[in-house]
């Protein structure tokens, strides 16, 4: 049953399940430990670069496959449930070669392919499970209910986190069974989330399935962006801001080569950034619940411009020590949440038919600017930190005063009754 308040069990299912998922991306996400593996295995910025344009280019992708075949699933939690466990076996597979001795870059070779399938059917993954919570949960919830993923899930990590911090800096082991064992201790905290997405019902199944037309599919996505000014105008705040957070990840992999600093040191600015996505998770969630998904926006475009700042202090100012570069490491966590924002308020502002069509223009716009964590490490390995850092600045700046021009709760309310 559903209460009045909408805290049902597929808010908490869906909680749970996204919880559990997130909980084991703090590791598998390209700006934090992997960044680490790569940078530990081959010490290239380029490949850690490429690990981050694979993370959002595959996603993407993914998620223009997947979401023509939204109507088309009579029974979402099963369907999610399928593909999800062919997901989330994928990082004991990346375990395998570490363990049998592969050579450093053999080793990130096959990881940056089952990288590569990891993400892209987690974009197979991203629109039937946002039409799922556009069903299953009140509209007012589904940023709050992805805030509290964002916090269970980073208090998860937090306990995780622990082992992880001991495996990246025990000398007791070779740099293969130390990530082997990550990436086991990754599947250990992934594979309970299929539990929960199981139990998940839909409220409203669709009785008559569509049969899915590619061509026609991606034919009418011209006309809905043109027919839409709110559209239109999220798609032009976001388009900068790929930059600003692509710089971002390269926080801790430029905390260690910037500072010269310990194993353990560089431990714990992994374990930094699980403490800045916990704290994250829960402003995020409570400001998209109390004030809007236009909130949240601005708010994580303004703590991507802050902390860039800080880090072009660090650099001019190398006296500001360890205990600033933690800081930038939590705060570069804090604020990764605008996806939050920009998902809700796409969901906001679209027509329910249109509910997944806007999903893939809001994914499709990114595709070009998949690129620029490659291209970020590259500027970084050529030019260093601080000319990458300086463009950073430059575009979440931009990113701020254009998403300024986003349609508040209020309005959005009201577009909604015309």
């Amino acid at each position: 049953m559903r209460n009045k308040k909408g805290f049902d069990r597929n808010y908490f299912a869906m909680t749970f399940e996204g919880s559990l998922f997130i909980g084991s991306i703090s590791v598998m996400a390209a700006g934090g430990a992997m960044a680490v593996f790569i940078d530990t295995m081959t010490g290239s910025k380029t490949l850690v670069g490429l690990a981050i344009t694979l993370q959002s280019l595959c996603l993407l992708l993914g998620q223009l496959i997947g979401a023509p075949f939204v109507r088309s699933i009579k029974d979402l939690p099963n369907a999610l449930f399928k593909i999800m466990s062919c997901q989330r076996v994928i990082p004991l597979i990346m375990a395998v070669p570490l363990f049998f001795g592969a050579g450093p870059y053999v080793a990130v070779g096959v990881f940056l392919v089952l990288y590569g399938a990891f993400w892209s059917m987690d974009g197979v993954i991203a629109t039937p499970w946002s039409e799922l919570a556009a069903r299953a949960l009140k509209p007012e919830l589904r940023g709050h209910m992805m805030g509290m993923q964002v916090v269970i899930g980073s208090g998860l990590s937090l306990l995780t986190g622990l082992l992880l911090t001991w495996l990246l800096a025990t000398p007791a082991l070779t740099d293969n069974f130390r990530y082997g064992y990550i990436f086991i201790l990754t599947a250990v905290v992934l594979l309970p989330s299929l539990f929960f997405i199981r139990i998940v019902k839909d409220p409203q199944p669709i009785g008559i399935p569509e049969k899915v037309d590619f061509k026609k599919y991606y034919a009418k996505i011209p006309s809905l962006i043109k027919e839409s000014k709110p559209l239109q105008r999220a798609l032009v705040a976001r388009i900068p801001g790929y930059i600003g957070f692509s710089v971002v990840s390269f926080m801790i992999v430029f905390g260690a080569n910037t500072l010269d600093i310990s194993d353990v040191q560089v431990s714990w600015l992994v374990y930094s950034k699980i403490v800045g996505g916990l704290l994250g998770g829960y402003v995020s969630g409570e400001a998209s619940r109390l004030f809007g998904n236009k909130a949240v926006i601005l708010m994580c475009n303004a703590g991507v411009f802050v902390t860039i700042m800080m880090a072009i202090a660090l650099i001019i100012f190398p006296a500001l020590g360890y205990i600033w570069l933690v800081a930038l490491c939590v705060l570069a966590s804090l604020w990764a949440n605008s996806w939050l924002g920009y998902l809700n308020y796409l969901i906001d502002i679209s027509p329910t038919e249109h509910r997944p069509a806007y999903q893939v223009i809001g994914g499709s716009i990114g595709i070009p600017f998949s690129f620029v964590g490659y291209g970020i490490g590259a500027i970084i390995d050529e030019w260093g930190y601080t000319v990458a850092f300086v463009l950073g600045a430059v575009t979440a700046a931009i990113t701020i005063i254009v998403s300024s021009r986003l349609l508040s709760r209020k309005q959005i309310k009201a577009l909604k009754l015309t």
